[in-house]
């Protein structure tokens, strides 16, 4: 997929610069015969005054009279960016959102997730077209710096969802529990699809980093068709690549390695790994639909289906060089206790068991004549890797929704919504370019581990009705129903290869080496039912103030039952000035994912020494014997205040304040398994407890409280240049998060630092966006990061002694759009155009490992990045 695109990258800050300062001329120039009524009614038609149905079941509100803060996306403001999905796309443009890269990690290289408010992924609901929207089968489990220090999420997989479907996305930042259910602790993100009878638009794009690499290729197409007379289906198909990068610099092992056997028998030229973007192809369709069966009847439907092949890299794994170069080698091709470089003599025992088998030894160990048995603990496969091993390490996501539904309004006034929802998540695991260390020279280098899914089902009746009640100002809006959910996570055995337990498993280690097969005692299905019944009330009392309670109560097979409840108001002071605040309750089910995951993989100690790391369920024996109790659900109570102002008619301001405490959040508890835990392992019955010394267990806890305060800013003018158009865009977000109490032997304090730390305070966007008629437009955002600091995480000491300061930056984005014959685009753009780093990596552990800039920056670390886009509409 490589595209050598980069004769026309030096030029591209220039051009785009030039064209945008030259732009107003040529605008200037035309005869300006446009209808000048319009364009003032353009500009007092801002975004902020767009009809939202997000956060309110109350008909015709705009997101400036609603009671609870809402954003507004545009599906403009979406596409003027590089990327092909939304996982980053939110985060250009609305910095309460964040989102990193995370090169080694597992799956969640696969699946970023998305925060609001430095959140924990699932604690924001998602819609589409106001209905929940299913997880992703994968469960984040890597540790920051590799993973997310929301450690233990299992969101939605906003990159399953081709932006060209999207007309506009409403942000509600808010609790929501009480109007919406389970996860809605941080807020709500409502994606409101395209539902255009007619025209559409196709495009194409491409693009790569300055540095040369991780090219990228977008296709899209959308149209709508009528569907009968008054109906219409709207569909979307969209096929994206993007090629790898590489930011680090070789591993000092590796590099020697290098210098001995050649940079060509050693993986990545002598790197050793690779620390950037993974290599990516997905295609995405997206269909939806309505028609009207009667005057007062409707019925609507939306499909979605996507396939993502993701492929990225594990650590560098040691070869067996000879013993006077005096280099370890990696444990899984040989065994050296005495520190001389040469493979210690194989036990007889060891031999005799091998042979009872009526297996042959010379397969699974190395000959040696000097050696008592006639054997060393040397792999013989080691003579593959003469430079070693890195695995590649990937994913094969098919993703698969669909909602039937039909909606109208009774004789008496009553409006109605039912609906149904079916969805499915699979993760088949790939694995290739390593070895299952326990099966000698009989290993096979691929495997396939096992695969994740995750199912959901759901049915819905939504009633809502205007009341007209004499003593208040206006009708009192009354709605309620009700919501049945299913939820499945199911797990699939890997291939036998991948999880085999070879002759060899207690001295070189067992399973596909990085990421162990799923065992056959694993493959099982896991399910969670629950019932809810919600009820909500929405009126003006008087002609300025108006409120809004809703109270919900559910109830879980798995965990009981809860009651949640939401306050809001809004006191309008004067036309152009008003208060809003509102106080709500809310919860977070433990998915079955969480619950039931098991995952053993390969991590590092703070010393770079790779050990295997397991994750297990809380009803595993594994878990129970180390201390793991039934988890609760997570609870939060949620306070904001906020004003609306309007000084100008071009021009709005809202400011919102938010206090949100989380109570028994659930996170990953870490034990190193030594010689006690073994004892206790062989108490409880585990088998084979003694090939778990060394490793890491994990498994899932309620582990710690959290309050989380901040401000969310916004100032949005529209202003008339002659014909032209510009409208500036400032957003600020401030966020404090502090961990109020850690449950004993949970999280350590360098986990606690991290999570309040490592996701910057402020974020702030600018955006100049300057339009005019049908011949350009252009766009300059300014994307600020303020200062974070981090501890290394999975590789600190725990007591956060080892911290680290960064400092904050500014990107610099520019697009510009040239208008031909109406319907043509052409668009260049630039992402980072002043080419931006984030600070060196401090971490010693990170640095050794190859690691040049630091690995959790919150804007990444790839560097600037060009495109061209060309669309046309019809």
């Amino acid at each position: 997929m490589k595209l050598d695109l980069t004769l026309l990258r030096p030029a591209l800050p220039f051009a785009i610069a030039t064209v945008l300062l030259l732009s107003p001329g040529l605008a200037f120039s035309q005869e300006e015969e446009e209808d000048e009524e319009a364009d003032e009614a353009e500009t007092t038609s801002t975004e902020l005054e767009r009809v939202v149905v997000t956060g309110t079941r109350k008909f015709g509100m705009a997101p400036t009279e609603t009671l609870s803060p809402i954003d507004l996306l545009d599906s403009e403001d979406l596409i003027k960016q590089a990327n092909f999905d939304l996982t980053d796309n939110f985060t250009r443009i609305a910095p309460s959102f964040n989102t990193q890269r995370f090169p080694i990690a597992d799956g969640t290289s696969f699946v970023r997730p998305v925060t609001l408010r430095n959140l924990s992924p699932d604690h924001t609901l998602v819609l589409i077209n106001g209905t929940r929207r299913h997880r992703s089968a994968m469960v984040n489990l890597q540790l920051a710096p590799l993973g997310t220090v929301n450690q233990g999420a299992q969101g939605v997989d906003f990159a399953t969802i081709p932006m060209a479907a999207v007309d506009r996305v409403e942000v509600l930042r808010d609790g929501a529990s009480a109007q919406y259910g389970s996860d809605a602790i941080a807020g709500v993100v409502n994606i409101i699809l395209k539902e255009d009878a007619e025209g559409g638009v196709i495009s194409g794009q491409v693009g790569e980093y300055f540095e040369g690499d991780g090219a990228r290729t977008i296709f899209s197409a959308n149209g709508g068709f009528p569907l009968g007379v008054a109906g219409f289906i709207n569909a979307t198909v969209e096929h994206a690549t993007s090629d790898s990068t590489s930011r680090g610099v070789p591993r000092p092992d590796a590099a020697f390695v290098a210098s001995v056997v050649g940079v060509d028998q050693t993986p990545l030229n002598g790197y050793g790994q690779r620390w950037g973007d993974p290599e990516v192809e997905a295609t995405k369709f997206f269909v939806n639909a309505g028609f009207p069966i009667t005057n007062n009847i409707d019925l609507y439907s939306n499909l979605s289906y996507s396939q993502n092949e993701t492929v990225s890299d594990f650590f560098y794994r040691g070869p067996v060089l000879d013993p006077e170069h005096e280099f370890e080698a990696r444990t899984t091709l040989q065994i050296d206790t005495d520190g001389d470089f040469l493979p210690d003599p194989a036990p007889q025992a060891l031999i005799d068991e091998i042979t009872a088998e009526g297996l042959n030894p010379a397969d699974y160990l190395v000959a040696d004549p000097g050696s008592p048995s006639g054997y060393v603990l040397r792999n013989p496969i080691y003579t593959m890797f003469p430079g070693g091993y890195n695995p590649d390490f990937g994913a094969d996501i098919v993703d698969f929704a669909a909602v039937f539904g039909v909606n109208g309004e009774t004789e008496g006034g009553w409006s109605w919504d039912a609906r149904a929802r079916m969805a499915e998540n699979e993760v088949d695991y790939v694995l290739s370019e390593t070895i299952n260390p326990s099966l000698g020279s009989l290993s096979p280098t691929s495997f396939r581990p096992g695969t994740l899914t995750q199912e959901e089902s759901s049915v819905n009746l939504d009633i809502v009705k205007p009341i007209e009640i004499e003593a208040l100002h206006a009708p009192l809006n009354v709605a309620f129903g009700v919501e049945m959910r299913n939820e499945t996570y199911k797990i699939g055995a890997g291939d036998p290869a991948s999880r085999a337990v070879g002759p060899t498993a207690a001295v070189f280690g067992l399973g596909s080496d990085g990421f162990q097969g799923f065992p056959l005692e694993s493959a099982s299905s896991f399910e969670s039912d629950s019932y809810a019944a919600y009820a909500d009330l929405e009126t003006n009392l008087t002609e300025k103030l108006s409120t809004g309670v809703a109270v919900r109560f559910e109830d879980y097979d798995t965990f009981g039952s809860t009651f949640d409840w939401k306050l809001a108001g809004r006191y309008e002071f004067t036309d152009a000035f008003a208060l809003r605040a509102t106080a709500n309750t809310g919860f977070r089910a433990p998915t079955p994912g969480q619950i039931n995951t098991l995952n053993v993989t390969t991590t590092a100690d703070t010393s770079g020494n790779l050990i295997p790391s397991g994750t297990y369920p809380v009803n595993h024996p594994i878990a129970i014997a180390l201390g793991a109790q039934p988890l609760d659900p997570e609870e939060s109570t949620n306070f904001t205040i906020g004003a609306i102002y309007q000084p100008l008619d071009n021009t709005w301001i809202t400011i919102d304040y938010y206090d949100i405490e989380i109570r028994d959040r659930l996170a990953l508890r870490n034990v190193t398994i030594g010689p006690d835990e073994v004892a206790a392992l062989d108490a409880a019955g585990v088998p084979d407890a003694a090939l778990l010394n060394g490793s890491l267990a994990n498994f899932f806890t309620n582990a710690f409280d959290s309050n989380i305060t901040g401000i969310d800013l916004s100032v949005t003018s529209t202003f008339n240049v002659g014909a032209d158009r510009l409208v500036v865009d400032l957003r600020h977000n401030y966020n404090e998060h502090e961990v109020s109490e850690v449950a004993a032997n949970t999280i350590n304090t360098s986990r606690v630092f991290d999570l309040e730390n490592q996701v910057p305070n402020n974020r702030s966007t600018l955006t100049f966006t300057y339009q005019t008629p049908k011949l350009f437009s252009g766009l300059l955002r300014l994307n600020h990061f303020g200062a974070w600091e981090t501890t290394g995480g999975l590789f600190s000491p725990g007591d956060a002694s080892d911290a680290t300061a960064y400092d904050g930056a500014l990107l610099v984005d520019l697009e510009a759009t040239f208008t031909f014959a109406d319907n043509y685009d052409v668009t260049i753009g630039g992402e980072n155009i002043f080419d931006t780093y984030p600070d060196d990596e401090q971490d010693p552990v990170l640095q050794f490992l190859g690691v040049k800039y630091a690995l959790t920056s919150p804007y990444g670390f790839n560097g600037g990045f060009w495109y061209l886009r060309l669309a046309a509409r019809f």
